[in-house]
């Protein structure tokens, strides 16, 4: 198991979340969302990603990864959820001009507050 957090970002979507949040379930592993409700509340054209965050151990290695994906009222849905170091690996890389995209997405998707007048 590498020691260090991968740094790529991955695609993942609604079918994919719920079948790791299954298998983080069964496994006893930290999830965010319980795959009923990512069944019942995401998109079901919802393309989002997926980012490692930080290398877990007990009661499994894995990496603690934040999701950030389109609920089925457009809102964007953001939580943890721990997976598997090769489940990790499997899923595809947001690369190139996809990645540009979806930056400028994710940073849009940020609440800004208007700072005090003075």
């Amino acid at each position: 198991m590498p020691l260090n957090v991968p740094k790529e970002i991955k695609r993942v979507n609604k079918q994919v979340l719920v079948e790791l949040s299954s298998k983080s379930e069964r496994l006893n592993l930290g999830r965010g969302r319980e795959p009923g409700w990512l069944d019942q509340y995401l998109a079901d054209d919802a393309t989002g990603s997926l980012r490692a965050i930080l290398l877990e151990r007990p009661p499994k290695p894995c990496y603690r990864c934040l999701v950030l994906i389109k609920r089925a009222d457009r809102e964007v849905e953001h939580f943890l959820l721990d997976v598997l170091p090769e489940d990790f690996d499997r899923l595809e890389n947001i690369v190139g001009e996809a990645l540009l995209t979806f930056t400028r997405w994710a940073l849009s998707q940020i609440p800004l507050s208007p700072l005090p007048a003075e």
